[in-house]
């Protein structure tokens, strides 16, 4: 018996040390990037006809000069470059990059999300996350954007361009993971200031307050930011009105949540208390669509537009919320492009979704979800303007392709198919600061162009029809964005992406910290 146990011993030992030597080879085994396609000194895009998304018209045989990544000619008839790269576009509508305005980024973004960004037209994205220390082995940080950023204006890798940069969302504390300082949670109104500060000297354009931020902390952190040249961009914490976010200067405010809460005449009741999630069920989210105030939303509409502050909607998060436990929706086909562990946290999202929704509670968050779609086509009526962001990866939303969907979500609240594509171009353009060098196809602007098949000002639907991209003058033609797409799609089903994201989440002190919660 006692030798029996000593091979068993020695058995389970050698095992041990095979999975941890399997583990540890997952881990270090290089995934490789994705080539980027080499950039002409110059390039002619001929035969376009150029979709103008601010006079709502097009421009049949238009021609598109480009040098070193910036366009600079446009017309009917322009002078042959014949040392240019010639690009025939046989009549595809020529239309700008498209932003998508809110996405989070991991440190493996440049192999798993980036070429489904560029696949899909999205030349450009707003990061809404990132790190509070200065490296982290899951989620990307400051300097990883900053270099991604460099690398898309030069043309040197697959990745969208990362104009602006913000940190880990502010939200009274509980965020905040061991070995940082406390105060920088904005527990109070010194902490909002100290918050300020400490982002400002990181570089940072703006500060994302989160939703359990008191009204203290986040009135003394709006003001610290303005003082320290940044804004705030995000959620709206409960404990603050609309209206009081607006005046304080926040720039944006995220998730299509806004208007349904907002306008409920009992929110003032709700912001009372310290969480409400054991109080939003069938029975309020019924109430919340059954007493909704137009006049309540009519003051807030009006101040919105009146300051310019924009709503990203992201209406694809909650579609998670009405869908979960929709067959067809979890199996979605694009599930080939998200690596197995990353499926199962869906999953299991999707299975708590549904698990809350309780008896009649599915089809109220369905109603809750076409609400909200509703509300934001009254909205962009009432002046406010609307921005396309999509929340990827978050549960079920695809990186890219995503954004396709949130146009589909903006068209169904009313926009036209025109007002979509500007909420994915002008409008982001504009928002940051870009008007004449993003978001259109002018003088100037720098070269990142979709070639579609069809007419997007027909069927929204027709941004799925890409024939080429063009990424700061660099050509995608469709057989390079085939090729991404298949990289992807290998990258996910690679073995070692489970003990890649496990080693990367468990050692990531802000992952630590919501796993701990």
């Amino acid at each position: 018996m006692r030798k029996f146990l000593k091979q068993l011993f020695k058995a389970l030992l050698l095992l041990s040390l095979a999975l941890f030597a399997l583990a540890w080879l997952g881990i270090s085994r290089p995934v490789p990037l994705p080539a980027a396609v080499s950039r002409a000194d110059s390039l002619l895009i001929s035969n376009a006809q150029l979709v103008d998304l601010e006079s709502g018209l097009i421009a049949a045989d238009t021609q598109v000069m480009v040098r070193d990544g910036i366009i600079t000619a446009v017309g009917p008839r322009l002078d042959q470059n014949t040392a240019a790269q010639q690009l025939d576009a046989g009549g595809a509508y020529l239309i700008p990059g498209l932003f998508d305005m809110h996405v989070h980024s991991l440190k493996l973004s440049p192999v798993l999300h980036h070429p489904l960004y560029i696949a899909a037209g999205v030349t450009a994205v707003r990061d809404m996350g990132g790190c509070l220390g200065a490296e982290d082995p899951w989620l990307a940080c400051v300097d990883d954007k900053r270099a991604w950023n460099l690398a898309a204006d030069a043309a040197a890798k697959v990745t969208p361009r990362y104009d602006v940069v913000t940190s880990l969302p502010v939200d009274g504390g509980a965020e905040i993971p061991a070995g940082f300082n406390p105060a920088l949670g904005a527990a109070d109104a010194d902490g909002a200031r100290q918050r300020a500060a400490f982002d400002r000297a990181r570089g940072l354009d703006f500060i994302k307050p989160y939703s359990s931020l008191s009204r203290e902390s986040y009135l003394a952190l709006a003001q610290a930011a303005s003082a320290n040249g940044l804004y705030l961009a995000g959620h709206k914490p409960l404990a603050v009105s609309g209206l009081e976010a607006v005046a304080a200067g926040q720039r944006s405010i995220e998730h299509a949540f806004l208007f349904i809460w907002e306008c409920f005449p009992a929110i003032d009741e709700l912001r009372q208390r310290s969480s409400v999630r054991a109080i939003y069920n069938n029975d309020m989210r019924q109430r919340m669509i059954a007493e909704h105030s137009d006049s309540l939303c009519q003051s807030l509409h009006a101040a919105m537009a009146s300051k310019g502050t924009a709503l990203v909607p992201t209406h694809t998060t909650r579609k998670l919320d009405a869908y979960a436990s929709d067959s067809e929706f979890r199996s979605d086909p694009r599930l080939r492009y998200i690596p197995a562990p990353l499926q199962q946290l869906w999953l299991g999202d999707a299975d708590g979704m549904s698990a809350r929704a309780g008896p009649g509670g599915q089809e109220s968050y369905r109603e809750f979800y076409r609400f909200g779609i509703r509300q934001t086509g009254i909205a962009h009526a009432a002046g406010v303007t609307i921005l396309a962001g999509t929340d990827a990866p978050d549960s079920f939303v695809f990186p890219g392709s995503s954004l396709h969907d949130e146009l589909d979500h903006l068209v169904a609240a009313g926009l036209s198919p025109l007002e979509a594509l500007r909420a994915a171009t002008v409008e982001p353009a504009r928002f940051l600061g870009l008007e004449g060098k993003a978001g259109s196809i002018q003088v100037g602007a720098r070269a990142d162009m979709v070639l579609l098949q069809e007419n997007p000002l027909d069927d929204i639907r027709a941004v799925r029809s890409i024939e080429s991209v063009v990424l700061a003058g660099a050509v995608y033609d469709r057989a390079a964005l085939d090729e991404l797409l298949a990289e992807v799609e290998t990258t996910a089903g690679r073995w070692d992406m489970w003990p890649k994201f496990l080693w990367q989440a468990l050692n990531s002190p802000i992952m630590r910290r919501q796993f701990a919660d």
